[in-house]
């Protein structure tokens, strides 16, 4: 949510393990789903399942951002989203021939 982030210049000196991207304000809002008229605080947390879909998300002033408590929850929360099993998708039905 960096207008001027210089991504490649992020890439290279934390060489992070996950993709990296940027987005305006606006559009940081509408994909974490927070009204706009409503002051949120930095950091933004989303956990996204394995299927891609926002399971939890978390701003700067909830309790599980509190530095005294944010490392056992945030990795409790991190560990019920990998233990989750994965569900193979159901194979479509083949139309029926004539």
């Amino acid at each position: 949510m960096n207008d001027d982030a210089n991504i490649p210049e992020f890439i290279q000196k934390y060489n992070p393990s996950f993709p990296v991207g940027k987005a305006n304000t606006l559009g940081v809002l509408e994909y974490m789903q927070l009204n706009p008229s409503v002051r949120a605080f930095v950091p933004y947390m989303v956990f996204i399942d394995r299927k891609g879909i926002i399971r939890a998300q978390y701003t700067g002033t909830d309790k599980i951002m509190d530095e005294s408590v944010s490392d056992k929850l945030l990795r409790q929360e991190a560990e019920k989203y990998l233990n989750e099993k994965s569900t193979p998708a159901k194979p479509k039905a083949k139309a029926a021939s004539r």
